[in-house]
């Protein structure tokens, strides 16, 4: 079988599996512990990783980069997610939208490709809002709690072709998939 044309720089089985789906074809991974840094500019933060992991792996990268803003925090945390989840869990996030008065979000999924040369950007969003209570088995991260707008379902209740349809990495992996093929490295 015939490697991918890059690494997706991932830890994450669950974005792997996403991105392959989406894709429809398997990637090389690499999980390497890249310092973030602290930015609500998800492009910043995105760009520092592609640098970072290209440093690391010596061979063109894919990295990933996601948000979650929540309308009632003024698009706050954004990029800065993963530590409010590791904080206060996807309830914990829902509880203070709700109690800020405002449910709204919008999920975003950036991904940069970069090989020593050249760095590719793509990015999907889904609006949505943060539900009281989580519901569904499927997923990971914020899931059991966002639902999209246009489905009566939260992302942990849709069956992994809606998520893909729907969600923000489906979205980003489809644009970032049609630059990459543009540039003739998919």
């Amino acid at each position: 079988m015939a490697s991918s044309p890059f690494a997706l720089v991932t830890g994450n089985a669950n974005k792997l599996r996403e991105a392959e789906r989406i894709l429809g074809r398997k990637l090389d991974s690499v999980k390497v512990d890249l310092p973030e840094i602290q930015s609500l500019d998800i492009a910043e933060v995105l760009r520092a990783k592609a640098l970072e992991a290209f440093a690391h792996v010596r061979r063109p990268v894919v990295v990933e980069e996601t948000g979650l803003t929540l309308d009632a925090m003024g698009g706050f945390p954004g990029p800065l997610i993963k530590w409010m989840l590791d904080a206060m869990g996807p309830e914990g996030v829902s509880r203070t939208a709700h109690a800020l008065g405002n449910p709204s979000a919008e999920a975003v999924c950036a991904l940069a490709y970069y090989d020593g040369e050249r760095i590719l950007t793509g990015q999907g969003v889904t609006r949505g809002v943060m539900l009281e209570t989580p519901r569904g088995e499927h997923g990971f991260g914020w899931d059991p709690v966002f639902r999209p707008l246009g489905s009566d379902l939260s992302f942990a209740e849709l069956g992994p072709e809606e998520k893909d349809r729907l969600g923000h990495r489906g979205r980003g992996w489809r644009v970032f998939r049609d630059k990459l093929a543009g540039e003739g490295i998919l």
